[in-house]
């Protein structure tokens, strides 16, 4: 007769016993803690506000809490966004988006229920967009749940 192999239960993600998961960056200021806990934790989607260079930074730095598959994303005018099939979804520079765009990635939410997380980057004010009538308000508050202004 085999020997029972015992097996310890795995921590929760976030509980800071977990080995694998990477310690809170460094350069992280203080007044983002809550957020950082939030996208780590809950896989909520995600708006990152700021310059380029730091949304690029704080977008390395939650890497490893993303949802796999990881689907990059930098929208062109005119293009139809290629549909990923769940994980996370990077959106670079979301102010880009022109209207059909918005509409395919308001449909998503829908069809996704919930298994696409998406990750989206804007160095533009979207609510200045949404105010002028070049960005749908329903997408704002459907990518805006957890926001990290990097400035």
């Amino acid at each position: 007769m085999r020997p029972a192999i015992r097996r310890r239960p795995r921590p929760a993600i976030g509980s800071g016993k977990d080995k694998t998961e990477p310690p809170q960056p460094t350069w992280l200021r203080p007044d983002l803690l809550p957020e950082w806990n939030l996208v780590t934790a809950g896989r909520h989607n995600v708006l990152l506000a700021g310059a380029p260079a730091a949304t690029d930074a704080m977008l390395v730095a939650l890497r490893p809490h993303f949802r796999k598959p990881i689907w990059r994303c930098k929208p062109k005018k005119g293009v139809p966004l290629v549909q990923p099939s769940g994980g996370t979804l990077i959106l670079l520079e979301a102010a880009r988006l022109d209207a059909k765009q918005q509409k395919q990635l308001l449909g998503w939410f829908d069809q996704f229920d919930g298994s696409l997380q998406i990750v989206t980057t804007t160095s533009q004010p979207l609510f200045s967009l949404v105010q002028s009538g070049a960005f749908l308000e329903q997408l704002y508050y459907g990518l805006n749940v957890v926001r990290m202004d990097l400035d």
